[in-house]
C-alpha cells in the first residue's frame, strides 16, 4: 500500500460544489473544501472562527429593510424601514431606537419592504417606490430627522419635472383660452382622470413657446379644467403636449442615484425603460430646457423589448441594470454628462433582480433576474467594455434565493473585503474576494435562528436576526464583531468577581460562557435570564454557541496503475498548521493545547504552531472534519494529510 502525501496550503477556493467532485485537475479543487461553514477566509489563504454577533436590541416581529445613513465617520445611522414606519438607530447608541418616524409620508406597506431604494447625498436622502411618491429624508439634527415629500422646483406656475406624452401622437389638447384661470383644456380623445389634479401639462404652442397647465378641476376623460402658466399664441389644438411623468396615475420613480452632480430617476412605473436627470447641481430641478449642458435630460432605453429599470449605480461610470440587460453610459473626465454628448451602451443580456446592486472589490455585484447567479459587472480596460462574470459557478449550492445583499470593504481589524448575501432559508453566504491577488471563495454562515437583513454601516455589519427564545420567535439587531465569540451575545463587566449574571433577552436558553481565554461551558438560564457559574469571574461573554466547521475534499493522487478515485484510503496523520489558537478538533479528536508542565494557574496563551494527531478508519473518500466547539480563538493557515491508499 502507497502512504502519500496531500498539503492543503491555503482554502481560498471556499466551499466547492458537489457538481465538481470530479474536477480534481481544477486549480480550484487543491485551494478548496468540501464545507466551510461560520469561518471565515483570510486573505493570506487561511481560515478562522467567524465574528460572533452582539445583541443591541430587541425588535418588532416583522419584516424590515435595513439602509445606512452616513453623515461623516464619526455620525452614522441604521433605518430600518418597516410597515407605515421608519425607526433610526444612532450606531453610538444601538442598544436604542434614537427615533421613529411613522407619519401619513410613510406610505410603504410590507409588501413594499425590500422593494425601496435610497440614495443619499449630504444630509439628504432621497426614497423612491414606483406605488407612491418619492421621499426625502433629512437630518436636521443629530437626534433628529425629518421626512418629506419631494418636491420639485416651481416658480410662476411652471413645475421643473420631467414630461411624456403617454397617450398616442394623435391625441391634441385644446385650450378654451389663451390665458387665464379656471379654463378648460379638453383632449381629443379620453386622456384624463379624476386622480390628476394637481398634475402640471406642458404644451408647446404653434409658435414654439413652452406654456404649462396645471389641472385644478376634473370634468371628464376629455375635459379638465385649470390654470396656464402664461399666455399661448392661440386656442388651437395642440398636438405637441406632454403630462408629468411622475404622477398618481403614472405612478412614481423606480430607482435613484446621486452621480456627476446630478440626482437620477431611472424609470417609472409606467414608463419603466426612461432615465431622467436632474439639472446639474440643481437636484430638484428636471426641466430639460433647450437642451444646454447643464439642463436636465431624458434618456430612453430603446432596444428590441421594452427593459424595466431596477437599478442604477455610480462607479466609474452610471451604469444601467434592466430586467434584460446591462448597460453603461459612458463619460470620461473632459466629457461629462451633457444632453448632447450622452450615450448608453448596451454591455451583457443577463437581466438583473429587484435587489440592488452593490460596488465590491472594484466591480458592481449583481443577482441575475432568475436570481440563479451572482454576477460583477466589471470593466476591462483591455477591451474598453464591461463583462458580467459569475461569482457562483464554484459554490452554487449556497446560494438559493437572496432576499438581501451587502459588502464590506477593509476595516480597522481585518483586511479583508467580504460580500454578504442573505438567503431566504436564513442562511448567510459570505465571499471573499481579492482580484488583484485571483483570490476568491465562498463561505456560509449558520446561527441559531434565521439571518433576515443585514447592512453596512462605515465598515460594521449590521443584521435582523430572528430567534426562537424560550419557545417564542423574537428579533433582535445584531451585529458582527471580531471581539466576540458567541452569536446573540454580551459582555457583562463586575468591579469584583461573582458566579451570578443576567441574560435578559435569553430566558430559558442553553448559553455558553466564556471568561477570557477561557471556555466556562454551556449553562440554562432561568425565566429571567439568570446562570450561576461555578467559579467567580469579573468578565463574561454570554451567548449561544456556533461551531466553525472545515470538511476538506478528498485527497486524490496519481498512482502507477492511475489516480486514487474510488480507491479505499485512511488518514494515517494530519498535521494542522495553527495560528493564535485556543480550540480545534480534528474528526472529533480534540488537540491538545497546554502541555502537561504548563501552568495551570494561569490562563492557557493561544499557540502558534504545526499540531499532529493519529487516526483511525478506512474510508472511499478520506475527507477530514475539522471544528471547534467552544467560544474561543480558531485560525487555521493549512493541513497536511498522510494518506496510506
Amino acid at each position: 500500500m502507497a502512504l502519500l502525501r496531500q498539503y492543503y496550503t491555503n482554502f481560498t477556493a471556499g466551499e466547492l460544489t458537489p457538481l465538481l467532485s470530479s474536477r480534481i485537475d481544477a486549480d480550484a479543487y487543491k485551494n478548496a473544501v468540501k464545507t466551510l461553514r461560520n469561518a471565515r477566509i483570510r486573505a493570506q489563504g487561511g481560515i478562522t472562527r467567524r465574528p460572533g454577533m452582539v445583541y443591541h436590541q430587541t425588535i418588532n416581529n416583522e419584516p424590515y429593510q435595513l439602509e445606512s445613513y452616513i453623515f461623516d465617520e464619526n455620525e452614522s445611522y441604521i433605518l430600518l424601514f418597516r410597515n407605515g414606519a421608519l425607526d433610526i438607530v444612532d450606531t453610538t447608541s444601538p442598544n436604542t431606537i434614537l427615533q421613529t418616524i411613522s407619519t401619513s409620508r410613510c406610505e410603504w406597506d410590507a409588501t413594499n419592504i425590500g422593494q425601496l431604494v435610497v440614495s443619499q447625498s449630504g444630509d439628504t436622502m432621497v426614497i423612491v417606490h414606483p406605488d407612491f411618491l418619492m421621499k426625502k429624508l433629512t437630518r436636521t439634527s443629530a437626534t433628529n430627522f425629518d421626512l418629506d415629500d419631494f418636491e420639485f422646483y416651481e416658480n410662476d406656475n411652471i413645475k421643473f419635472t420631467a414630461y411624456h406624452k403617454f397617450s398616442p401622437n394623435s391625441v391634441t389638447v385644446t385650450p378654451g383660452a389663451t390665458s387665464g384661470t379656471n379654463i378648460t383644456l379638453t383632449a381629443s380623445a379620453a386622456t384624463w382622470s379624476s386622480n390628476m389634479t394637481g398634475t402640471f401639462i406642458k404644451l408647446i404652442d404653434s409658435t414654439g413657446a413652452a406654456r404649462f397647465f396645471e389641472i385644478k378641476t376634473y370634468t371628464s376623460d376629455t375635459v379638465v379644467r385649470g390654470d396656464l402658466s402664461a399666455a399661448l399664441a392661440n386656442t388651437t389644438a395642440i398636438t405637441d403636449w406632454k403630462e408629468e411623468v411622475f404622477s398618481e396615475k403614472r405612478g412614481f420613480a423606480r430607482t435613484v442615484i446621486f452621480h456627476d452632480q446630478r440626482l437620477i430617476f431611472g424609470g417609472s412605473r409606467d414608463l419603466p425603460n426612461t432615465i431622467m436627470m436632474s439639472k446639474t447641481a440643481e437636484f430638484f430641478d428636471f426641466e430639460v430646457g433647450t437642451g444646454l449642458d447643464d439642463e436636465g435630460i431624458q434618456l430612453e432605453i430603446s432596444e428590441n423589448q421594452v427593459s424595466e429599470i431596477k437599478a442604477l449605480t455610480s462607479l466609474r461610470h452610471l451604469t444601467v441594470f434592466t430586467s434584460e440587460q446591462e448597460l453603461y453610459i459612458p463619460t470620461t473626465e473632459n466629457k461629462p454628462l451633457t444632453p448632447s454628448t450622452i450615450t448608453i451602451k448596451k454591455q451583457t443580456s443577463f437581466g438583473s433582480s429587484d435587489t440592488q446592486p452593490l460596488e465590491f472589490d472594484g466591480a458592481v455585484v449583481y443577482l441575475t433576474k432568475t436570481k440563479g447567479a451572482i454576477r460583477e459587472f466589471v470593466f476591462s480596460d483591455l477591451s474598453q467594455a464591461y463583462n458580467s462574470d459569475a461569482l457562483t459557478i464554484l459554490s452554487q449550492d449556497l446560494i438559493t434565493e437572496p432576499v438581501d445583499m451587502a459588502a464590506q470593504r477593509e476595516a480597522f481589524d481585518q483586511v479583508e473585503g467580504y460580500l454578504y448575501i442573505v438567503n431566504d432559508d436564513g442562511t448567510l453566504p459570505i465571499f471573499m474576494s481579492i482580484r488583484k491577488e485571483k483570490l476568491q471563495g465562498w463561505a456560509r454562515y449558520e446561527t441559531e435562528g434565521l439571518f433576515k437583513n443585514i447592512v453596512n454601516v462605515n465598515r460594521t455589519m449590521y443584521l435582523v436576526v430572528e430567534r426562537t427564545i424560550d419557545g417564542s420567535t423574537v428579533t433582535h439587531l445584531e451585529q458582527f464583531s471580531n471581539n466576540y465569540f458567541l452569536d446573540a451575545s454580551v459582555q457583562l463587566t463586575n468591579a469584583t468577581a461573582k458566579t451570578n449574571w443576567t441574560v435578559a433577552h435569553l430566558p430559558n436558553t442553553d448559553v455558553y460562557v466564556r471568561n477570557g481565554n477561557y471556555s466556562l461551558g454551556q449553562y440554562t438560564t432561568d425565566a429571567n435570564g439568570d446562570i450561576n457559574l461555578t467559579s467567580a469571574v469579573t468578565d463574561v461573554e454570554i451567548g449561544v454557541n456556533y461551531v466553525p466547521t472545515l470538511v476538506t475534499l478528498p485527497p486524490e493522487f496519481q498512482l502507477q496503475d492511475g489516480v486514487s478515485v474510488g480507491q479505499k484510503r485512511r488518514i494515517v496523520r494530519a498535521v494542522l498548521d495553527v495560528y493564535s489558537t485556543l480550540n480545534i478538533k480534528a474528526k472529533g479528536n480534540k488537540i491538545l493545547i497546554r502541555a502537561v508542565n504548563s501552568n495551570f494557574a494561569n490562563a492557557p496563551d493561544p499557540i502558534t504552531e504545526r499540531k499532529e494527531i493519529y487516526l483511525l478508519g478506512w474510508s472511499k473518500d478520506g475527507t477530514v472534519t475539522i471544528t471547534s466547539d467552544e467560544p474561543l480563538l480558531l485560525s487555521l493557515n493549512g493541513i497536511l494529510l498522510e494518506v496510506e491508499i
